[in-house]
């Protein structure tokens, strides 16, 4: 018991020690002098020492020191180094830095080797120490918010035309609100290799229900900086933290700081070498010699983008003292190339350079186009804070879906004291009014429905009241029919969520004949896709086409552009039933039977050898019973209360469908086995390109009519449009088979291999190879 007392009193003695050695301190936060905007990472040293620190994400820092903190010195990539005498007041001081013109130059001559270099591939060697997604399992909620809101006072305008009644109101506007707003709570868990579930429990969008923008804004960056491709919105770039990163980027080491452990921080600038055409970033990053991990890092598009750009800034801690994990993240979302003289601003017509305006006439534009400065604007900035992280938990395959995003149904109906408990810090006033005003608004303009909307068109549907208009079935082009134009009608889920039914009618103006068709689904199960479909048509089909069961034909898919290019149709009345549901996490089976009925356009006949007398007919009838199914292993999915979209897979997606003939049911004229499979795989290869590979093969083991055989995949006009995974040296409807295989093979260049501003040609190679056998004649 003495003992015991004893330790209690020396494990005081010892506490009061240490923190009396850390009697000291100063916290406030870093702006910029001109707007306002906190700035993320400055290097800051207290007094003459070596030691300091960095700003967090948010511009905020707070030191504590054994010895009196007189002074700060801060020094920051593009900004005059300051420093700061601290005086009585010790917390909350605001310090404001003045933004200078910085690039980094295009010749840096260096005695001997980079000393960035070694720092750089230390770090790239360390990557799989430091990468979370290395680890076999880790945990995390994440509290996320996304403004949107202008500056005025950053706009190079003059006091008279900010002082203009219409300039006046929007500053009044939005010194009061921002143009909008929205926060989630989710919790996200991964097992390695790469199962990822994130579930969002809350949700609070600015005059929205529908949080139909989660679709958008969790796709804005990549949460880990370690991957050889970092993606920022829906484009990939080349990481500065790869292997063979140092022949590609220039990285200079720009500062250095030391840590009260003894480690040091090394700040480093970086962006593409001069002469390099491939897609990188510029921006700065801080790695820490603990484990050589990433400690900070800015990073933005090097090239000129056009319209609106990204920058992010991440911040990693230590966990638990042995693992780097990101805690905090930021995306500013950028409109640049901005004209903006004193009483104009013009959004996306600029290309950056006054005598270079991308084909575009300033002079045609505004009147005196020698006044227009260029700049690039911010408009949306997002705050990412991940906490109750926990490394390496134990997961079970179970607790995994296919869904790698999904929304909580009651997400949207979460009350002040969640918020609250879940918040960083409190909604300031101006936050509060940005909800209430764009709520007001929203209901008398019914934004919610204006949203939904949305939703449709996206997914090809025109919203109607209760019905949608497909507009896939508006317009459409072949060689067979001519322009056919048309409407299609669905209900939507105005009427029910469970059920749609509708139907379809157009007129072709070249074979002139009214095609028409109708169809109903019924959802049985929703988290299995369980669904029940029938249809009916009157209608043509290509001659020797195939076809699976999940394909959905939409305008402006490139892979039916050479639906244009059809010349052979048949006469086809069909009915069909189809079940589909997903079997396992990552297939969709398909369970189908259907009866048709159909007649050649042309003189081709099929022979029937009856008592040795050989019968002509150009009509015969088929009944069908399919299977089918499409593989796409560790697809990753979004769903919300309604609706599912899939982001796809770095796995080779498979198709397969058996089909057979049966005679005699259903008038059947003809027993046959069918099958057919396609495999599509893309993949990207760093500062070369995307390449896309698609393996098509099908076999038919009975002499049947070639309206139910293959026709190679051509394309060939004269004058033609490109249609990917086609024969464009191939003529329509000139080589039969009853088995065959296809190999497309397209490599996409991108910009890689031009580098002008104004003409920008995107370079491709494409080759086919096919190979075809007719077994019968």
């Amino acid at each position: 018991m003495k003992m015991r007392s004893i330790s209690i009193i020396l494990f005081y003695f010892l506490f009061l020690i240490s923190a009396s050695g850390q009697g000291f301190g100063v916290s406030g936060k870093v702006l910029d002098a001109t707007n306002g905007k906190p700035l993320p990472f400055v290097n800051i040293v207290i007094n003459d020492s070596h030691l300091g620190g960095t700003t967090d994400i948010d511009g905020k820092f707070s030191f504590r020191s054994g010895k009196e903190i007189n002074s700060l010195q801060l020094s920051y990539v593009g900004y005059e180094a300051f420093v700061y005498k601290v005086g009585e007041k010790e917390n909350g001081i605001v310090i404001r830095l003045k933004e200078t013109k910085y690039d980094l130059p295009e010749f840096v001559v260096l005695p001997g080797i980079n000393p960035a270099h070694r720092i750089i591939n230390n770090c790239i060697e360390n990557r799989k120490i430091n990468d979370p997604e290395k680890l076999s399992a880790f945990s995390y909620s994440s509290y996320d918010k996304m403004i949107f809101t202008f500056d005025l006072d950053s706009l190079p305008m003059s006091a008279d035309t900010l002082e203009m009644d219409t300039t006046e109101n929007f500053r009044e506007f939005l010194e009061k609100r921002h143009l909008f707003m929205m926060e989630t709570v989710s919790e996200r868990k991964f097992m390695a290799p790469d199962k990822n579930n994130e579930k969002v429990i809350a949700t609070k969008i600015a005059g929205l229900k529908n949080p139909i923008f989660l679709f958008l804004l969790s796709q804005i960056q990549s949460t880990s900086f370690y991957k050889e491709r970092i993606s920022i919105s829906d484009k990939n770039y080349i990481n500065p933290i790869s292997p063979g990163s140092t022949k590609k980027y220039l990285f200079l080491l720009q500062d250095t700081l030391y840590t009260e452990t003894g480690d040091s921080i090394f700040i480093i600038s970086y962006r593409p070498r001069i002469n390099t055409k491939f897609d990188g970033l510029k921006g700065l990053i801080s790695i820490n010699t603990f484990h050589w991990g990433i400690q900070n890092v800015i990073a933005e598009p090097a090239g000129k983008e056009k319209g609106i750009g990204m920058k992010i800034e991440q911040m990693y801690e230590l966990i638990d003292g042995e693992q780097w994990f990101p805690v905090q993240l930021n995306t500013e979302v950028i409109f640049n190339n901005i004209m903006i003289n004193d009483s104009t601003i013009m959004l996306g017509t600029g290309g950056g350079d006054k005598e270079k305006d991308d084909g575009v006439d300033s002079t045609a534009i505004v009147a005196d186009s020698s006044k227009m400065e260029y700049m690039s604007l911010t408009f949306g900035r997002g705050k990412s804070y991940i906490r109750d992280i926990q490394l390496n938990p134990d997961f079970k395959n179970r607790d995994f879906s296919y869904l790698s995003v999904d929304v909580d149904p009651e997400a949207s109906h979460r009350d002040d004291d969640f918020w609250k408990g879940h918040r960083i810090d409190s909604l300031d006033s101006k936050e509060i009014e940005t909800y209430i005003f764009i709520d007001s608004i929203s209901k008398e303009a019914n934004l919610e429905r204006q949203v939904k909307t949305f939703e449709a068109l996206m997914t090809g549907k025109i919203p109607w009241g209760h019905i949608d208009i497909d507009m896939n079935r508006l317009f459409r082009y072949n060689s067979y029919e001519g322009f056919a134009p048309g409407l299609g009608l669905h209900t939507n889920d105005r009427i029910s969520q469970t059920f749609k039914v509708g139907g379809y009618f157009r007129y072709g103006f070249k074979d002139k004949k009214w095609k028409y068709g109708a169809d109903a689904d019924v959802v049985i199960h929703r988290n299995s896709d369980l669904k029940l479909s029938l249809a009916y048509m009157d209608d043509v089909t290509e001659t020797g086409g195939v076809s699976f069961f999940d394909e959905d034909e939409r305008l402006m898919n490139p892979d039916y552009f050479r639906d244009m290019f059809v010349l052979k149709m048949d006469k086809t009345e069909m009915a069909k039933v189809d079940l589909g549901f997903r079997t396992i996490k990552w297939m969709q089976l398909n369970v189908g039977f259907s009866k048709s009925h159909k007649e050649t356009t042309d003189d081709y006949r099929y022979s029937l050898n009856s008592e040795q007398v050989n019968v002509y007919f150009n009509q015969f009838d088929f009944t069908e019973v399919s299977l089918g199914f499409r593989y796409a292993f560790r697809e990753k999915f979004i769903r919300n209360m309604m609706k599912k979209v899939s982001l796809g897979t770095k796995y080779p997606i498979l198709w397969f469908q058996y089909t057979r003939g049966l005679k005699g049911v259903l008038d059947g004229d003809f027993d046959y086995n069918r099958y057919d499979l396609k495999i599509e795989k893309s993949f990207y290869t760093r500062y070369l390109g995307k390449t896309s590979l698609k393996l098509a093969m099908g076999y038919v083991d009975a002499d049947i009519p070639h309206t139910n055989l293959y026709y190679g995949n051509a394309s060939f006009r004269s004058f033609t449009l490109f249609a990917p995974n086609s024969f464009a040296t191939m003529r329509m409807n000139e080589f039969l088979s009853n088995k065959y295989a296809s190999l497309y093979f397209t490599h996409d260049f991108g910009k890689l291999l031009t580098g002008g501003e104004r003409f920008q040609p995107e370079l491709a190679i494409t080759t086919n190879v096919g190979f075809g056998w007719l077994d019968f004649t």
